[in-house]
């Protein structure tokens, strides 16, 4: 009888030390709100660092950097290393400086210089054009 009394003291004193432990740690998680722009904020930059290193594996960007001699690990842990608003910066650049985006706008400048070059009689390229002499 003194043996089963000692082992459920034990086990009274040990449950009481994991019930006292167990508290301790809940009172040390702490919450606050979340608000919507700030929830947005974070995955935007999640989903743009994403991209960002989706276009660091694609098969020729890599073949081009190991011409170029960048190290591909390196240059994987520079971009971990960047701050959210720089590698927002660099996809806004690599959307808006895209070869060959602006093809209307080159088309129509060319235009208005042969235009006006047979308008000044330097080039004979539009039959309907006539020099200004």
């Amino acid at each position: 009888m003194g043996l089963l009394n000692i082992s459920k003291k034990s086990m009274a004193i040990a449950l009481s030390a994991q019930l006292v432990l167990a508290t301790q740690a809940v009172t040390l998680a702490q919450a606050e709100m979340l608000g919507t722009d700030a929830a947005i904020s974070k995955y935007t930059a999640l989903d743009n660092r994403t991209a960002l290193m989706d276009e660091l594996h694609r098969g020729d960007v890599q073949a081009e950097m190991v011409a170029m001699g960048v190290d591909l690990a390196e240059a994987e842990a520079r971009l971990a290393a960047l701050s959210d608003a720089e590698v927002a910066t660099i996809l806004t650049q690599m959307e808006n400086d895209s070869a060959g985006a602006d093809i209307v706008g080159t088309l129509f400048t060319v235009f208005v210089i042969l235009l006006v070059t047979d308008l000044l009689c330097f080039t004979s390229v539009f039959s309907w054009v006539r020099c200004v002499r």
